[in-house]
């Protein structure tokens, strides 16, 4: 479903800006990957699931109440995927609007219980956006951007049973962030670029949680990226 989804998206991305390229204003299309780290804010079972691991438990409980050492857990940590577009006004060319997809996928497993118990957090935004380089050089640029965001999560433990199982969960709401950028143009066509990127998103999302209903996270990223434009 995901993969479908970014599909859709990004047809949707080429058919846009081919639209705005047939109107006489050539977009700057972009791809870019790199290393993302979430922050955990708000929500009832967001809050929950991290104190356990923060605490080296095991996401299951036994009917004792008791829950297995399951060891140290490192950061959720990840890798993200980017592709989008930017479209540079006639009256203000240093300043760009455009659409955009972001994909993460992060996770991390205890240090005692290793691959048999895990968390695994990921997020996916649709966004609109714009880009605005202060200098004529057109190498620094600061971006913004607001749109849809989702989330999915998979909680991965061993049951009463011995068996292995898992848990999901999956929210959608809004998306915010910010971004602070630095284009090298190192070609003689001076279209074909590359870039780099310090970017923070914020989520705040409406996830069903059985026993709790609705249950609204809170979480932010932090983006390291680098990619091509074109």
């Amino acid at each position: 479903m995901k993969n479908t989804l970014i599909l859709l998206l990004f047809s949707l991305i080429s058919a846009f800006a081919t639209a705005q390229e047939n109107a006489g204003r050539k977009p700057t299309v972009f791809f870019a990957s790199g290393l993302v780290r979430p922050q955990f804010y708000g929500g009832t079972e967001l809050m929950r699931a991290h104190a356990l691991r923060q605490n080296g438990s095991s996401y299951f409980q036994a009917a004792n109440g008791e829950r297995a050492a399951v060891g140290d857990y490192g950061a959720n940590t990840g890798y993200s995927l980017s592709i989008g577009y930017y479209v540079p006004l006639d009256k203000h060319p240093r300043l760009s609007l455009g659409l955009l997809v972001n994909s993460a996928q992060t996770g991390s497993t205890p240090s005692v219980a290793g691959y048999s118990e895990g968390y695994f957090f990921n997020f996916l935004n649709f966004s609109a956006a714009a880009q605005y380089y202060p200098w004529e050089a057109k190498c620094w640029y600061v971006k913004g951007e607001a749109g849809m965001g989702s989330v999915f999560t998979k909680n991965r433990f061993v049951n009463g049973t011995g068996q292995q199982d898992f848990l999901h969960h999956f929210g959608i709401g809004f998306q915010g962030g910010a971004a602070v950028g630095h284009t090298f143009r190192p070609f003689k066509n001076q279209q074909l670029g590359l870039f780099a990127e310090g970017h923070y998103q914020f989520y705040q999302t409406r996830v069903e949680v059985t026993g709790i209903g609705d249950d609204a996270w809170r979480f932010g990223a932090w983006r390291l990226s680098a990619g091509i434009l074109f």
